[in-house]
């Protein structure tokens, strides 16, 4: 029976000691990951837009240009803004794809 129990606390002992560093790991994995979503840049173009088909014709499309995570389009305030990954993109390469549409971008 004691080399049972003395089995069983060795195995634990060592399943303590292989279990650490795998934890550790993990958490660092999700805090690397964590970092990654937090890193994007917002911008905020006002574009020459004037109807609802001007509004839709901007986030059909802009809001598949790489690096895009997030698109807002104001009629009312004619603006654009845009939250994107830095890495992926930039403020003049999205300006580029609004005037590529045929608005004016200031």
């Amino acid at each position: 029976m004691k080399k049972i129990i003395i089995t069983l606390v060795l195995a634990l002992g060592a399943l303590s000691f292989t279990a650490a560093p795998l934890l550790a790991a993990s958490k660092e994995s999700a805090a690397l990951q964590q970092s990654k979503k937090k890193k994007t840049e917002t911008v905020t173009f006002t574009v020459g837009m004037h109807c609802k088909n001007c509004v839709k014709k901007v986030t059909d499309n802009i809001s598949f240009e790489k690096g895009v995570k997030d698109l807002k389009v104001s009629l009312e305030d004619k603006t654009v803004t845009i939250i994107y990954d830095p890495a992926k993109t930039n403020p003049e390469t999205l300006k580029k794809a609004i005037e590529k549409l045929g608005y004016k971008v200031e």
